[in-house]
């Protein structure tokens, strides 16, 4: 299981490199953002709790399907 995982990454140096970094960067386009920017958006927006979690689920739920789609 193991050889077969070093075998994975030492022929696949870019792929994994670019899985990485999609993963990586991907982050801070959602979760940073919602976490430092989120307050601010509810109270220039006026949201609740409640409409800014539904707005943020809605997000993740298009993301997901979207990924799925494309791959």
């Amino acid at each position: 299981m193991i050889a077969t995982y070093k075998r994975m990454i030492l022929t696949n140096p870019r792929l994994l490199a670019f899985g990485f970094a999609m993963v990586f960067f991907s982050s801070v386009g959602q979760t940073f953002f919602v976490g430092i920017f989120g307050p601010q958006l509810q109270l220039e927006f006026d949201l609740s709790h409640t409409a800014w979690s539904t707005i943020y689920m809605i997000g993740t739920l298009a993301s997901a399907i979207t990924m799925l789609w494309t791959g």
